[in-house]
């Protein structure tokens, strides 16, 4: 089966959003509460984020991604938020040439959830940093 990435402009998130929802949702699950479905929604609406569907041949959709860019001194980083669904393998190298044609140069996610480093790892992902909170 053919997967392919599809880019959602900003201005056409809420038409696609469905498409995307129940995929994000479940990686939101995982994640520590740093999003609600409804404020990543609001988030990639104003253009805060990207929103990429995860697309068979017939326009099904397997998954979703969202991600946001970072500019630093010496790099502009693509870095992931959210993965869901399945083919993000399938269509790795299809991210990896977006980001690049956008001017990236580094592709960034972090995670507390041990499946989700053996994902990062199947793609190549090093392990750069340890990221710890302290929670006010």
């Amino acid at each position: 089966m053919v997967r392919n990435l599809f880019y959602v402009p900003t201005e056409h998130i809420h038409q696609f959003w469905h498409l995307a929802e129940s995929h994000l949702q479940k990686a939101i699950e995982t994640g520590n509460g740093e999003f609600t479905i409804d404020q990543l929604k609001q988030y990639a609406s104003l253009g805060n984020c990207c929103l990429f569907l995860i697309l068979d041949e017939d326009n099904k959709c397997h998954g979703a991604i969202t991600g946001q860019w970072t500019i630093y001194p010496n790099d502009r980083v693509f870095y992931i938020t959210y993965l869901g669904g399945n083919g993000v393998t399938d269509t790795w190298d299809q991210v990896k040439k977006w980001v690049h044609n956008n001017g990236g140069t580094v592709i960034q996610g972090s995670t507390s959830k041990q499946s989700l480093v053996k994902l990062y790892e199947r793609l190549d992902f090093n392990q750069k940093y340890t990221l710890m909170e302290y929670k006010l």
